[in-house]
């Protein structure tokens, strides 16, 4: 397969857009539900902490099977939640989830290393918050963001690859690698799109509203509709790089058509 070009990684946020639109609600309930399950996880015994990190290749499942149902015609459900829990699948996105946590721990030696350790100091309450060290240690922040999101980059189609191709941990990371690095245009454009609609739409709610609490309140919800739309998007990569899953064949010809 040919290296696709940059304007494909628009194609694609447009055609997650479309998925999205279809059930926005039933999506944001199952992603809901993903944040209950991944809040709960947080009084597990010994590993609450980093329980969230663990699973969120299981969550990150349950959306992309969603956006494969809606893309089949079906109604996306609450129970898809479970989707990552289920043998065959379960231990190799066990295992992603352990790496997701060590380029977590990479990213926050690298920020530790840049600030001697400020924010870290600060966000576990050992210090006390303070403007001029936040402002100092912007540049470090900016850079451990940069070693976490380019390692999810290189694997977010890992996790798809384990679920829906039956593959191993290693092979899947392998492939995932390889084909992020190959359509690199296409993937750095996604992530531009997405970053300037988040900042465009998180600009509107400043300048409508003079309640802070309502600005912030406005700001989380979009976020949150912005992890949905990444995954939405996601899906329609993997759906032209690997195919559509079995189910969702038909109803992907058809999404292809209207784009």
């Amino acid at each position: 397969m040919s290296k696709l070009p940059a304007r494909t990684g628009w194609h694609w946020v447009k055609q997650g857009m479309q998925v999205f639109r279809r059930q926005p609600g039933a999506l944001m309930a199952l992603f809901f539900c993903c944040m209950f399950l991944s809040l709960f996880s947080l009084l597990i015994p010994l590993i609450g902490g980093m329980a969230p990190i663990l699973l969120a290749p299981m969550f990150s499942v349950a959306l992309l099977q969603a956006c494969a149902d809606i893309d089949d015609g079906k109604r996306a459900m609450p129970n898809l939640v479970l989707s990552g829990f289920r043998k065959p699948a379960r231990r190799p996105l066990l295992g992603l989830g352990v790496l997701y946590l060590l380029v977590m721990l990479l990213s926050l030696t690298v920020l530790s290393l840049m600030d001697g350790g400020v924010l870290v100091q600060m966000a576990t309450r050992q210090i006390e918050m303070d403007q001029k060290l936040l402002e100092d240690s912007r540049s470090a922040l900016f850079v451990s963001s940069g070693v976490y999101m380019a390692g999810w980059m290189l694997t977010c189609l890992a996790a798809p690859l384990i679920y829906w191709q039956k593959m191993t941990l290693a092979k899947a990371l392998f492939f995932s690698v390889v084909t992020v690095c190959r359509d690199i245009k296409a993937f750095l454009a996604v992530a531009i799109v997405l970053f300037l609609m988040f900042q465009v739409c998180t600009a509107i709610p400043v300048l409508l509203f003079d309640s802070p609490q309502l600005e912030v309140a406005s700001i989380f919800t979009i976020f949150l509709m912005m992890i949905v739309l990444m995954h939405c998007t996601l899906y329609a990569s993997y759906r032209q790089i690997f195919g559509a899953p079995p189910q969702a064949e038909v109803a992907a010809v058809k999404l292809d058509q209207q784009d």
